[in-house]
């Protein structure tokens, strides 16, 4: 015969029917979905702000000295200023005044179906806390992700006058903890565990909130990204939330000096809830409603403030003890047990979220990819211009180089039309002035082949004029050729020669004269040549150096062609995965409805075959399944 007993088990059965179905469909989350039963409500934060003893307050270890006590063994030996909670922990009552209470995976049952529970003093849970370090430094973890947390029940002796026992609220290790390890293993972690819970409780300092939530085990997980979007899923607990400057002096411009009558405690809650609101909007973070924030003192931190103001102190202390009890209701709305059957509809939620997210990250990454592309195929086009501009100018040197050897050549045959003063009467006096007619003949005959030659090139290299001093050298090699003897006054006493032998050593002048001005002017054009060959490897190495970058960003292209592919490639598989995880999401509804009405007639069919007490339970047991299907999607 059934009972009140039996149909009370069997109540959600045809949720946890229609949920089984859900999870074998739901590709990528249907592991994380096997977590959802350990805890409902999260507490996730930096090491060292007070998370544990937050939770011990909220389970009711009211008392500053209980607290103290219970903190000891849960923090494995570490000193302070060194993440505690090694490993995820659910947290609970023990059931028994003074010893704690530890459920853990059977060692020898691979399956984890079966979890032993052990009874410890303080003592001996530390010691069992320790195991799960290693490592000189303890910084070492000895814990799979996917293992089931640790459930830890603490003595009744701790608990005060509001102890909760309805609480499911488990802690990871702390996001921010000393060792890279530990770092790692909180972000594998908050990979388990941030799809199946309904609340996350954020646990940070007042001054360090914005760094947290920017940290990539928040911003890469797509269940706890959109903290700022979906407020009815996250709580945020400032701690150190009264100690500092900027908060006091707030307080004091919005309701005076402490003590003055606007230092109410509901006062004093919207003020410091109104001024951590708007250091997130300051901090470009998203807003969020001053009544989701909980800025608190608990802990050290407490007592410190107390030490230092304890006027300050008494006016804040009923304000933290408010939001405490608000935060306790809103952790125990959430820890209901029937919460995971209600929350259906957020699951598929979740999953949507988790789509749209990925949609998100796929078109970023693809417009990254493709910027990516068009920078790289941009760079190698102008590398092959920049390539095509130093072989073109390599090419022009290398024919102006050309250009100027073949001048050069002409140069050195160029004639050197020299036009004779007429001859002197043969007369010594006379014989030596029509030598400087001569010379300057001889330079005018220079200058005038230099001009003529210099018409032919267009090389600006080139000088424009011929030698500055050219008269001079052609005057000083005249005379070298001409060899003078300065001595025509006594030309007859001395030498015996007539003045026609002096004539005809000037005639001589004639037959080297020309070759010589050909090679000087050359050697003044000729210093062209070296700069032009200068040049000319210039652009040789322009040109290697061009080549070079252009097999880089030839290179560089073909990694954005083929990163751009394996994007295309991996979106195009998991557009597939995601469209038929929406699919399925999206029938939750009909799912649940299904199975509900399956349930519903099954009980009603026993119903009709049943009498008396039997036939009343199945038929409320009927109607509280439809009930219970409407509270689920109202």
């Amino acid at each position: 015969m059934t009972n009140s007993a039996d149909l009370d088990r069997l109540r959600w059965s045809w949720s946890a029917e229609a949920a089984a179905w859900l999870r074998a469909r739901l590709r990528g989350v249907d592991e994380a979905l096997e977590q959802s039963d350990l805890a409902h409500v999260m507490v996730l934060g930096d090491s060292q702000v007070g998370k544990t003893t937050l939770l011990l307050r909220l389970f009711g270890v009211t008392d500053p000295e209980a607290a103290t006590e219970a903190a000891v063994p849960l923090r494995a030996g570490r000193g302070r200023g060194r993440s505690a909670t090694p490993v995820p922990i659910r947290y609970q009552w023990s059931g028994d005044p003074d010893h704690w209470s530890l459920a853990y995976d059977d060692p020898g049952d691979e399956s984890g179906a079966h979890r032993g529970t052990a009874w410890l003093t303080s003592g001996q849970l530390e010691k069992r806390l320790r195991s799960f370090r290693t490592g000189a430094t303890g910084d070492r973890l000895r814990w799979e992700s996917r293992a089931r947390p640790l459930e830890i029940g603490l003595p009744g002796r701790f608990a005060g006058p509001e102890r909760r026992t309805d609480l499911r609220v488990f802690d990871l290790p702390g996001l921010h903890s000393a060792g890279a390890e530990e770092q790692e293993a909180a972000k594998a972690l908050l990979a388990v565990y941030a799809p199946v819970v309904d609340h996350v409780v954020f646990v940070v300092s007042a001054d360090q909130f914005a760094e947290m939530v920017r940290d990539p085990a928040i911003t890469e997980n797509p269940f706890l990204l959109g903290w700022g979007e979906q407020a009815h899923r996250f709580s945020l607990v400032f701690t150190r939330a009264f100690s500092g400057d900027s908060v006091r002096r707030h307080l004091q411009a919005v309701l005076g000096e402490p003590g003055s009558p606007c230092w109410t405690r509901d006062r004093i809650v919207a003020a410091v809830q109104e001024h951590y609101a708007d250091q997130l909007l300051v901090s470009e973070l998203p807003s969020v409603a001053p009544s989701g924030l909980f800025p608190v003192e608990i802990g050290e931190s407490w007592k410190e403030l107390l030490d230092s103001d304890p006027d300050y102190a008494e006016a804040v202390a009923p304000v933290c003890d408010d939001l405490l009890r608000r935060l306790t209701d809103t952790v125990a709305r959430y820890s209901d047990p029937d919460r995971r059957h209600l929350a259906a509809s957020e699951i598929a939620a979740r999953v949507e979220i988790v789509v749209r997210d990925n949609v998100r990250r796929r078109e970023q990454a693809l417009n990254a990819a493709a910027q990516a592309w068009r920078r790289a195929k941009r760079a190698h086009t102008q590398a092959l211009a920049f390539v095509h501009r130093a072989r073109e100018a390599a090419k022009a040197a290398r024919q102006r180089t050309e250009a100027l050897r073949k001048r050069l050549e002409r140069l050195a045959e160029w004639p050197v039309v020299y036009v004779r003063p007429d001859a002197p009467e043969m007369k010594g006096n006379l014989v030596r002035a029509k030598q400087e007619e001569e010379r300057a003949a001889w330079t005018e005959a220079a200058r005038r082949a230099w001009t003529d030659w210099r018409e032919t090139t267009e090389e600006p290299e080139v000088p424009r004029q011929p030698p500055h001093d050219l008269s001079t050298r052609i005057r000083e090699k005249y005379d070298e050729l001409c060899r003078c003897c300065h001595l025509c006054e006594r030309w007859k006493r001395f030498v015996g020669d007539t003045p026609d032998h002096c004539y005809g050593r000037m005639t001589g002048v004639g037959t080297r004269m020309p070759a010589w001005i050909r090679t000087t002017l050359r050697e003044h054009a000729d210093s062209a040549t070296a700069r032009l060959a200068k040049a000319e490897a210039d652009t040789e190495r322009q040109c290697a150096v061009a080549s070079r970058y252009a097999d880089h960003t030839a290179e560089a292209l073909a990694r954005a062609v083929a990163e751009l592919d394996d994007l295309l490639e991996q979106a195009t598989e998991e557009q597939v995965e995601d469209a038929a995880n929406l699919t399925v999401a999206r029938s939750v509804r009909a799912v649940h409805s299904q199975r509900n009405e399956t349930y519903v007639h099954r009980l009603l069919g026993r119903a009709a075959q049943s009498d008396g007490d039997e036939r009343s339970w199945l038929v409320l047991a009927a109607l509280r399944g439809i009930h219970d299907l409407n509270r689920m999607f109202p």
